[in-house]
């Protein structure tokens, strides 16, 4: 991630912002900081991890191209409460305080020779989530997130908490969103108050990585969150189509099944597939009985009615689906019903 200077002066992080006090000046690496005391050298600071979110352990690292550290007598504080002392020391450990606290840390080293380096640092932890589904077909009253296969679109918002301390929770209105896919800007998706992004699943059997960067309007505070991203293939599930209670979403059949019936209708629902409802137009189903294709209703593709009057009771049941305008999306299934009472 990026650092930022701000006008103010202040080094932002993604879950943590560092805020550096005296001359700042830019490192090679974005997580880090340096500090120039008035009375000596430099200190450089890194933190991992970068980010770090409230309550998170935080290990504190001290560098400087000017002294040597390894040799020196070093100083650690938090909140001007000493924590450790000790020569070469150039690691502290402290943890993140809550949502909207505050942690000064600082580090003075002093060296063999008599020159002196100092640093301070303000950590202020803040927090992202990423909620996201995908634009693919569930049914009705599905409890789980809808999944994205090839050819839809993944709906993401993200969530920030930002909270300088002993203020109130900054709007997202006031914060700057920037969207990445694969490390690459999405532009039609970034801006202020874009909190929310639409953007087009992985390909078949691809993962992609969403990340978004937040910033708000000064500079002040800024975070990073990313969340890979599978696609998967539609899962064709078959259920009984009661003429009473419609279609019986909460018992899926199995491999097997048994009908207490003569006839029964059933209904095939294309999870996560490209389609705004099973009977979508695109859909292309191809229905199979006991190896031999069997035409369904026009008006209703998705649905089957099998009469086993005047048979052996036993109808293997096949069907594959495919999408008019994705080739990329197929899908198909197997069941074995057994129907009651067969006439011998």
């Amino acid at each position: 991630m990026n650092t930022l200077l701000t006008k103010n002066g202040f080094f932002a992080t993604a879950f943590a912002m560092v805020v550096l006090f005296g001359t700042l000046f830019f490192a090679t690496s974005p997580a880090s900081a340096q500090f120039l005391s008035g009375r000596g050298a430099r200190i450089f600071l890194s933190l991992s991890p970068e980010h770090p979110q409230p309550g998170e352990n935080v290990r504190i690292t001290a560098d400087s191209s000017l002294i040597d550290l390894s040799r020196s007598d070093i100083e650690w504080s938090v909140d001007d409460e000493i924590i450790t002392q000790s020569s070469g020391q150039k690691e502290a450990s402290i943890t993140a305080g809550p949502l909207g606290s505050e942690t000064r840390v600082s580090v003075v080293a002093r060296s063999l020779d008599g020159p002196l380096a100092s640093g301070e640092a303000f950590i202020r932890p803040a927090e992202i989530d990423i909620l996201w589904e995908s634009s693919s077909y569930v049914p009705p009253f599905y409890r789980g997130r809808a999944l994205p296969s090839a050819g839809t679109f993944v709906r993401a918002h993200a969530i920030v908490r930002f909270k300088p301390e002993r203020e109130t929770q900054i709007s997202g209105s006031d914060i700057i969103f920037t969207w990445k896919r694969n490390g690459s800007v999405v532009q039609s998706a970034s801006g202020r108050g874009r909190s929310s992004a639409l953007l087009s699943a992985p390909t078949l059997f691809g993962v992609d990585t969403i990340e978004v960067n937040a910033v708000t309007i000064d500079g002040a505070l800024e975070g990073q969150e990313s969340v890979r991203i599978p696609s998967i293939e539609p899962v064709l599930t078959l259920y009984k189509d009661h003429p009473l209670f419609g279609i019986m979403y909460h018992q899926a059949l199995t491999d097997t099944t048994f009908v207490p019936d003569i006839e029964m209708a059933f209904a095939a629902v294309p999870y996560f597939a490209e389609a705004k409802s099973p009977d979508d137009p695109r859909l292309i189903y191809s229905w199979r009985i006991n190896g031999n294709d069997v035409a369904a209703d026009e008006s209703k593709r998705s649905s089957l009615t099998i009469n086993a009057d005047k048979s052996a009771g036993v109808a293997q049941i096949g069907i594959s689906l495919k999408h008019a305008t994705n080739w990329f999306m197929q899908s198909s299934g197997a069941w074995e019903i057994t129907f009651g009472s067969p006439i011998k």
